[in-house]
C-alpha cells in the first residue's frame, strides 16, 4: 500500500512489536501518523521511547471517534474485534483497514513460511528458524513472535531469504481479504481458544485455515495428523500436503499414506509429548526444504525451547522452578501438568476466556499435591471444578488458597515445596487484571525466583 502523504491511524501501540512496527513503517513511508491506544502514556512509555525522533502524534488513554473519521488508513493490532465500532465508522467513512502482517506480505520479497495453531506455534516457528539457519540458509523470524517488529525486517530480506512467521488467527484474518497465504504453511493443532472472539470452533478453525486457503499447487502444507481438526483441514489444502504423526511415529504425504518416513529426531532437552509434536512438524518442514538429517539431528539436540514455555528457571533447594506463563487455556494447563512425573506445586489462575475446562481439573487433582491460585474470573470457574473432581476421586482438596497478591501467592507456594518437587507456574488463563500481559506475568515469576535465589545465597554466607 502506498502510504506517502496519507493520514494513517495506528490502533493499538502495545508493548510487544506489531503496533510499534506499524507506526515506524508508516512514518518512514512518509505518512502523517497518529497513534491511539486505550492504555496511558506511563504504561506505553517503553514503546513510545523506541519511536523517539519520528513524527508521530499520540492520543493515549482513550479512542476518539474523530481520529477514526480523520484517518485514510487504519492499521490495527491483532486482536481488535472485527466488529469494533471504531473500525466500522472508519470503514464507512472510506478508510482502508489493514494489519501490519498484510503490509508485510505485500512488501516482502522473500520465501514466507507460516506457522499457526492453538498450541506450539512459537516453539515450532523458532525451531524451523534454527534448522534453516543451521543449514546456512538466509533466514529471519517474525510474525506473532514477541518483541519482533516484523515490518522492520524488510530491509534485511532478499528473494533468497526464508521468512519464518508465527501467525495468529487474527493475523490470518488480516491476510484473507488479500487472498494471501505463505508458500509453506504449518498447522500444529486446533483446540478451543478465543471463543470470546469467535462464535464457535468452526469459525475459529476457519480463521486458522486462511494459512493454506490461497496457496498454489506448487506450495507446501504440513498438518498434525493426530489432531482431528488439523487432520480434517489437511484434506482441503490445494498445496502439496504432508501429515506428521507421533501416534504413527513418522510423516507421510497425503497422497501416499502407506509410505511413512520415520521420526528419528526425538532426542531433545525439551520436556513433554507436546514438544515432540512440535519437533516432528518442524523437522518434517526442514526435510521438505532439503535440510540434511545430520543438520536436523544436532540442531534438535541443541534446541532448548522458547522462553516462558515450560522454561526451567532455576533449581533452588532441590525444587525445580518452571515458568509456563504462556499457558492461557485449560488445554495448555493440562499439557504442562502431563509433562512431569514428580510431585507438583501448581500456581494457576487468572481471567477467563470462557473455554471448556474439560479434564484439566481432574488432571490437577491427580498430578498436584498443592495448588495456589491467583485471583481472577477464571479462577472462580476452576476452583469449584477442582473441588468437585477431588470429591469424585476421593482425594483431598489440593487448593491452599486464592491470592490477589502475586508475591503472597508465591511465598505460600514456596513454603509448600520439598526437595525433588516441581513448582510449576502454569496459569491456564489470561493475565489481565493483576499483570499487563502474559509476558509481564512471566517476568514477575522469574524476578521472584531470582530474588529467592539471592536471598537464600546471602543467608548462607
Amino acid at each position: 500500500m502506498y502510504l506517502q502523504g496519507k493520514r494513517v491511524l495506528i490502533m493499538g501501540l502495545g508493548l510487544h512489536g506489531s503496533g510499534i512496527a506499524s507506526a515506524r513503517y508508516a512514518s518512514q513511508q512518509g505518512a502523517v501518523v497518529r497513534v491511539t491506544d486505550l492504555r496511558p502514556a506511563e504504561i506505553l512509555a517503553p514503546s513510545i521511547g523506541t519511536l523517539a525522533g519520528l513524527s508521530i502524534e499520540y492520543v493515549l488513554g482513550e479512542h476518539r471517534i474523530e481520529d477514526f473519521l480523520w484517518a485514510e488508513v487504519v492499521i490495527h493490532v491483532p486482536g481488535v474485534h472485527r466488529d469494533s465500532l471504531y473500525l466500522r465508522m472508519a470503514r464507512e467513512n472510506g478508510a482502508y483497514i489493514e494489519q501490519e502482517i498484510a503490509l508485510f506480505f505485500h512488501a516482502c520479497p522473500g520465501k514466507i513460511i507460516g506457522v499457526t495453531g492453538t498450541r506450539g506455534k512459537t516453539t515450532t516457528t523458532t525451531l524451523i528458524y534454527h534448522l534453516l539457519r543451521a543449514n546456512g540458509m538466509p533466514t529471519v523470524i517474525g510474525g506473532n513472535v514477541s518483541g519482533i517488529e516484523t515490518l522492520s525486517l524488510l530491509p534485511t530480506i532478499s528473494p533468497e531469504t526464508f521468512v519464518v512467521l508465527e501467525l495468529s488467527s487474527w493475523q490470518l484474518e488480516g491476510l484473507a481479504p488479500h487472498k494471501l497465504s505463505p508458500f509453506v504453511s504449518v498447522m500444529t493443532n486446533i483446540y478451543p481458544d478465543h471463543l470470546d472472539t469467535y462464535p464457535g470452533m468452526e469459525e475459529y478453525a476457519e480463521a486458522k485455515a486462511n494459512i493454506f486457503r490461497y496457496q498454489h499447487e506448487t506450495d507446501l502444507a504440513i498438518f498434525n495428523y493426530d489432531n482431528l481438526w488439523t487432520r480434517r483441514l489437511g484434506l482441503e489444502a490445494e498445496a502439496e500436503t504432508w501429515y506428521t504423526s507421533l501416534e504413527r511415529w513418522g510423516s507421510f504425504a497425503r497422497h501416499s499414506p502407506q509410505h511413512m518416513f520415520p521420526f528419528t529426531f526425538s532426542e531433545t532437552p525439551m520436556i513433554g509429548k507436546h514438544n515432540l509434536e512440535n519437533i516432528i512438524l518442524a523437522t518434517t518442514t526442514a526435510r521438505l526444504l532439503d535440510v540434511p538429517d545430520e543438520v536436523i539431528g544436532f540442531t534438535v539436540r541443541d534446541f532448548h525451547g522458547v522462553a516462558q514455555r515450560l522454561e526451567k528457571i532455576a533449581v533452588v533447594n532441590g525444587v525445580h522452578y518452571i515458568n509456563d506463563t504462556t499457558s492461557t487455556t485449560p488445554v495448555a494447563g493440562r499439557v504442562a501438568l502431563n509433562a512431569f512425573d514428580v510431585p507438583i506445586v501448581l500456581v494457576a489462575g487468572g481471567n477467563t476466556k470462557f473455554l471448556p475446562l474439560e479434564d484439566w481439573p481432574e488432571t490437577i487433582v491427580k498430578k498436584c499435591r498443592d495448588v495456589v491460585m491467583l485471583e481472577g474470573t477464571g479462577t472462580h470457574e476452576l476452583l469449584p471444578a477442582i473441588r468437585e473432581a477431588a470429591q469424585k476421586l476421593g482425594i483431598a482438596d489440593p487448593v491452599r488458597g486464592v491470592f490477589d497478591d502475586f508475591t503472597a501467592a508465591m511465598d505460600t507456594a514456596v513454603l509448600l515445596t520439598n526437595a525433588g518437587d516441581v513448582l510449576l507456574f502454569s496459569p491456564g488463563f489470561t493475565s489481565f487484571g493483576m499483570f499487563l500481559n502474559e509476558f509481564d506475568r512471566g517476568d514477575k515469576f522469574v524476578a521472584y525466583v531470582r530474588s529467592l535465589e539471592e536471598f537464600l545465597s546471602s543467608s548462607t554466607t
